[in-house]
């Protein structure tokens, strides 16, 4: 992983699998709510298929976070 994007790609996905744990759901539960296949949620946490940004907003909402406060806590993440 060499550009910022990359990076911050990975932390997101990092941070949504805690935020999962966290609230003992599972990918199944978040694309249930996000109203897609899970399938389709596990390309983009495991970096198969870039996640645009309605279905980002989407997610965090289904995580009850704004999208700026998921972005953060993944930011946090690439300067750990």
């Amino acid at each position: 992983m060499d550009t910022y994007g990359e990076r911050l790609e990975a932390a997101l996905a990092t941070q949504i699998k805690v935020e999962l744990a966290e609230r003992d759901m599972d990918q199944k539960d978040l694309a249930a709510k996000m109203g897609i296949e899970r399938a389709t949620l596990n390309r983009y946490l495991k970096g198969h298929r870039s996640m645009p940004m309605p279905a980002f907003f989407k997610l965090a909402e289904s995580l009850g976070l704004s999208p700026q406060a998921l972005m953060q806590r993944a930011e946090a993440r690439i300067a750990e």
